[in-house]
């Protein structure tokens, strides 16, 4: 009886722990790109290697989802103080048909000076999601339904046209040596981000 109680007990452990799961390392991403900043500059990552960076995939049409998200970062930069000039933000446009460098200019110098608006081709942003990973894309209707569009529908419309883009609601926190520290999700409040932000800039 002890024994079956002894082979009981162990197996209800490796039960147990087999359910816990494990901790999910950062995906490995490619932070390289070749944009246009906001000031119409053509710029590479390269100039904020050796910054912290967090970036964020958005466009400044978006009602809820990029307000929501730049602001909290913008009061989290204000509360570090000094240690927020250690902090760049680059909010890379999916829009780049309507998003011009003044417009971007415009949209992030109204939330927080740390944050530059990034824009470029539709194939240099594209290639700019696949290396962080992530997707973007333009919705529409058409013929009396609203689908996704393609690259070439997406090319071909004026920026008047009703279409409207959608994309991640990922923050990407970049190390100085261009290694992705964290993810940042939808919804995160100033404090946490705050504190997030200084455990990097104390390392």
């Amino acid at each position: 009886m002890k024994l079956l109680a002894i082979v009981c007990t162990t197996t209800a452990l490796v039960l147990f722990t087999g359910c816990q799961r494990a901790a999910e390392p950062p995906p490995v991403i490619d932070v390289s790109f070749e944009l246009t900043d906001e000031s119409g500059r053509h710029v590479t990552a390269a100039a904020y290697s050796g910054q912290l960076r967090l970036v964020f995939f958005g466009f400044t049409s978006c009602p809820d989802v990029c307000p929501v998200t730049l602001h909290n970062i913008a009061t989290a930069l204000n509360s570090l103080g000094p240690l927020a000039e250690r902090v760049t933000v680059l909010f890379i446009s999916v829009d780049p048909k309507r998003d011009t460098p003044e417009l971007l200019s415009l949209y992030t110098d109204a939330i927080h000076p740390s944050i530059i608006g990034l824009t470029g081709t539709y194939e240099q942003i594209a290639a700019v999601a696949s290396g962080f990973r992530t997707t973007f894309g333009f919705n529409a209707t058409v013929d009396g339904r609203e689908r996704q569009l393609s690259s070439e529908e997406y090319e071909a419309m004026s920026p008047a046209a009703p279409y409207t883009p959608y994309h991640s609601s990922r923050v990407y926190v970049i190390g100085t040596d261009d290694e992705l520290l964290d993810i940042i999700g939808f919804g995160s409040k100033p404090p946490w981000i705050e504190e997030k932000l200084r455990s990097y800039l104390d390392d």
